[in-house]
């Protein structure tokens, strides 16, 4: 065959080829995907598969993606396109119930008009005369009830198939969680005087409202609302003994709680309000349930969390053991509401919470300290503690701590007299269904400033009490996947650098501390003997004096040496962390290539037998 005639079959063939290969990959490839991420974020979770595949009523889809306006920024025409695809693989997973429908609202559209009418957020264009373009989602079910998420951004994209996933489990329940609460902290929640209603005041009410039908118990309530699938007690002002039979009588009824009972709020120290104890506040309650919140405090020297303190008249940062982190090898990897959790849980001066081995009672930790742990009377711990202060008294007890407990079981009423104002009304005496009870020895951790910093939650105190809200509730499908969002990737060699630094600091400054102290002593002796004597030598006081201030200038000296060694050491990993990526990596590569290439000519060279 004539070479031309050759070279034009290959070519036609090649794009013959090219053309069917485009032709499968668009019509039977569409769902085929590698994803390589750490954390599998490309690929539906088996819970969110679960979710699609048990549908029973169908879902309107309706995807607002300005495509021409969103072209110019790269970002934002990739995330739209994942969106796209991502709700392409959602409706081929629901079996058909949803209908999918991408809209291109085109400025001054009834498209345009429509997006604006169902509340989605426009993105100005990067110039003044540029018009708006829409990237959002209405999702929309027969019966006319609507989810909208106004605005699907890039910067979300960790949490993006939690969000789409609750959407329409939210649109495929007929009614949503009812949530009681009763609670004494007005930095938490609070009624509105004005408008009426509740008006929130942590992030974490605002998203429990946004989440759940959440009703707030007056001071004085005498009764639990019927249907209430959760109740919420969380630093109450004791309860009188009517009030605890309300709930002794709501949970032998097969009733859910969810306690948070700390002995030292030191959100209530600081002037956030509400009781600063709280274990005793349900009276009879928790010995009639199987358990106890202990009234002294756990500090925890392990998993301390670092804070700002004062040191020798000078800021410093040094691990308080009294505010701490549980992480995850702290969180019971076997229990639902805990195993997902990522980020661990912030918590402060924390209570134990302890089982009294009652018979048909199952007692199941759920956040469990160090073994590096002591306890401080309440009134110890809320005074004010530095952390030099703690370590300089620190005695180990080397056993870990229950801060949340899972107390199962079927009770007999606390009040085997009947009901306390009302002795001739009926009451129950037995469980007619096994209960269920998350208590917490903390109610700090509600805080915001615990665990939400300028870069938002760097904690999953939120996630714990969606969590164990939903398994309360019996709603478990969104448990794992509220917690699907890429693990932490932290320096470990650094972080390890650090703490051993802050550790070396503090040793240094208890030692400053200890001269000083020692110094003071012979000061005060050699004036004691002096006045005895009525001959004060002013000599004698001034060697001392200068003896002790030569004393505090070394010990300084050497604690800047130690801190100047630190960052240096810190700077010197840093950099080997930059240079090995970026420099010796691609110098590996490019001699394995010269290697190969030497190899290669060298077997073209060698003569044939």
């Amino acid at each position: 065959m004539k070479r031309p005639l050759f070279t034009r079959l290959a070519a036609a063939l090649l794009f013959v080829l090219f053309v069917c290969s485009q032709l499968i990959s668009q019509n039977w490839l569409t769902q085929v995907r590698l994803d390589t991420t750490q954390d599998q974020l490309y690929t539906l979770s088996a819970d969110t598969k679960v979710v699609l595949r048990d549908m029973k009523q169908p879902i309107e889809a309706r995807l607002y993606l300005s495509r021409d306006a969103l072209t110019e920024d790269p970002v934002m025409r990739g995330f739209s396109q994942r969106m796209a695809d991502l709700l392409s693989v959602y409706a081929g997973e629901a079996n058909g119930l949803i209908k999918l429908t991408q809209v291109d609202p085109t400025p001054f559209s009834p498209q345009e008009d429509e997006a604006l009418k169902a509340g989605l957020t426009p993105i100005p264009g990067p110039r003044p005369d540029d018009a708006a373009a829409y990237l959002g989602l209405v999702l929309k079910s027969p019966y006319g009830r609507q989810m909208v998420i106004p605005l699907l951004n890039p910067s979300d994209e960790a949490s993006l198939e939690y969000s789409l996933t609750r959407a329409v489990t939210k649109l495929q329940q007929a009614e949503p969680i009812r949530v009681a609460m009763i609670t004494s902290l007005p930095w938490f929640i609070t009624t509105d005087p004005v408008r009426g209603g509740l008006r929130p005041i942590a992030d974490l009410a605002s998203l429990l409202m946004q989440e759940t039908e959440l009703s707030l118990l007056s001071p004085g309530f005498q009764a639990i609302p019927t249907a209430t699938d959760v109740v919420i007690v969380a630093q109450p002002e004791p309860l009188t003994e009517a009030q605890q039979f309300v709930l002794d009588q709501y949970v032998l009824k097969g009733g859910k709680l969810l306690l948070l009972l700390d002995p030292a709020s030191t959100i209530a120290r600081d002037g956030g309000g509400g009781p600063q104890q709280g274990t005793q506040a349900l009276g009879r309650l928790p010995q009639s349930w199987g358990f106890s919140v202990q009234g002294d405090v756990i500090a925890d020297r392990a998993f301390a969390l670092p804070v700002q303190t004062g040191l020798s008249g000078r800021a410093a940062i040094a691990p308080q053991p009294l505010i701490f982190q549980v992480p995850i090898s702290g969180l019971n990897q076997d229990q639902a509401v805990t195993r997902s959790l990522s980020q661990g849980v912030h918590v402060a001066t924390p209570g134990e919470v302890v089982s009294l081995g009652q018979t048909g009672t199952s007692f199941t930790p759920l956040l469990t300290s160090s073994p590096d742990t002591m306890r401080l009377e309440a009134k110890r711990a809320l005074s004010g503690l530095s952390p030099l202060e703690l370590e300089l008294d620190w005695q180990s007890s080397g056993q870990r701590q229950v801060v949340a407990a899972e107390v199962r079981g079927s009770w007999t009423t606390a009040f085997p007299n009947g009901d306390p104002v009302n002795s001739g009304a009926s009451a129950i005496t037995q469980s007619e269904n096994p209960s269920q009870i998350l208590v917490f020895g903390d109610v700090d951790f509600l805080a915001d400033s615990l665990y939400i910093d300028g870069s938002g939650a760097e904690a999953d105190n939120a996630r714990l009490i969606f969590n164990s809200i939903d398994y309360l509730a019996g709603r478990s499908a969104l448990l794992d996947l509220r917690s699907r969002t890429p693990r932490p990737r932290n320096l470990v060699v650094v972080e390890k650098l650090r703490q051993a630094a802050q550790t070396r600091v503090l040793e240094e400054e208890q030692a400053l501390e200890s001269r000083l102290e020692l110094a003071e002593t012979r000061l005060r002796e050699i004036e004691a003997k002096e006045a005895a004597k009525d001959l004060i030598t002013s000599e004698v006081t001034n060697r001392e004096l200068a003896q002790v201030r030569e004393e505090v200038r070394d010990t300084r000296t050497r604690l800047r040496t130690v801190q100047q060694g630190v960052r240096e050491d810190v700077a010197r990993i840093k950099t080997r962390l930059m240079v090995i990526p970026g420099i010796v990596i691609p110098l590996l590569i490019l001699l394995a290539g010269l290697l190969i290439q030497v190899f290669r000519r060298r077997r073209q060279m060698r003569p044939a037998a």
